[in-house]
């Protein structure tokens, strides 16, 4: 994924109406950090602005007319819905960003794991039939796609 450099840089005054509102959609709690003691207002929107610039208006818009957190969110779930997905998508995608919110959910991340057969695993789940003899004997079945059909 390619992160843009030239970002816009919150100001002081948008990373702490930033910080309130994001505490205010993530309090934490059950063993995982609020948003703001997971630097979702910092380091963390910042990369996510870098990744996706197109949810940089959303995020400030809505922490320049920030008044009441709680009171700010609601409002604009039920008048701007787009806004507010924006918003939300960009500060839980900062705060899953975090490593340590990560592993304290248990998520690993995005890259996959080597996890190599044993030798004659296969044997083992075609042993007898049980597990998958009734697909075998179905035989391939699937949906074909749009582009696939036009073709």
């Amino acid at each position: 994924m390619s992160m843009r450099a030239d970002a816009r840089s919150l100001e002081d005054t948008e990373r702490e109406a930033l910080r309130a509102l994001a505490d205010a959609l993530i309090p934490g709690g059950a063993g995982l950090p609020s948003a703001s003691e997971a630097d979702v207002h910092r380091k963390w929107i910042d990369r996510t602005l870098r990744a996706r610039p197109d949810l940089e208006e959303c995020v400030v818009a809505v922490v320049r007319r920030s008044r009441e957190p709680k009171a700010e969110l609601e409002r604009l779930r039920e008048e701007s819905r787009v806004t507010f997905d924006g918003f939300t998508l960009a500060v839980t995608a900062s705060y899953f960003m975090n490593p340590r919110v990560r592993k304290l959910l248990g998520y690993p991340g995005t890259a996959p794991k080597r996890k190599p057969t044993y030798q004659d695993e296969a044997d083992f789940y075609l042993d007898g039939g049980k597990l998958l003899q009734p697909v075998l004997e179905r035989g391939p079945i699937y949906r074909a796609t749009p582009e696939a059909s036009e073709q």
